[in-house]
């Protein structure tokens, strides 16, 4: 990929991000984001067939994002998740709580699972010995991947209105 090409798409995903700052996902028009980006809607199209999967390459370099703070960070996985969601709300608010709010849901699904397989590699709390002494352990990650992202859900859509460190007294109770 040349200069030219990466920098239009990370242009154009910046834009995207910023409108999501204003509006839920499903009220998001291409025109939105290429007025944001300051580009023409063939230019939109020449990297993008629709906003899902202009959703779907935001959603990879999210993951790539948490991915590289879980390898930099010694600190618990659910803390560094809902410390990265709550420092980015209305992003998660307007994506997660939508009528396509499934399709984050599932990917943050994914990635709490990929960052609890990796943190069970090395550490040895409760959680991870579950994972490491069970003969299902990619089963038991998404199980508790799960749990973990509907009581985010739940958090920031103000069905659970807890302070963030309640948060974690719960997913500790929960997941012990």
């Amino acid at each position: 990929m040349n200069y030219t090409t990466e920098r239009t798409r990370r242009q154009i995903i910046q834009s995207f991000i910023h409108v999501l700052q204003t509006k839920r996902f499903s009220s998001i028009t291409i025109q939105d984001i290429c007025n944001d980006a300051l580009i023409h809607r063939t230019t939109f199209y020449r990297y993008y067939v629709d906003k899902y999967s202009l959703l779907k390459d935001f959603i990879y370099h999210l993951s790539e994002e948490i991915m590289k703070l879980n390898k930099k960070s010694n600190t618990d996985p659910f803390k560094l998740l809902v410390d990265y969601v709550e420092e980015n709300f209305v992003l998660f608010e307007n994506t997660l709580l939508g009528s396509d709010g499934h399709l984050l849901f599932k990917s943050m699904v994914k990635i709490a699972s990929d960052i609890l397989r990796e943190h069970s590699k090395t550490e040895n709390d409760h959680i991870s010995s579950k994972i490491n002494q069970s003969k299902y352990p990619d089963v038991i990650c998404d199980l508790y991947a799960t749990s973990f992202m509907t009581i985010l859900q739940n958090w920031i859509s103000k069905e659970y209105n807890y302070q963030k460190d309640e948060l974690f007294e719960i997913f500790n109770q929960v997941m012990n």
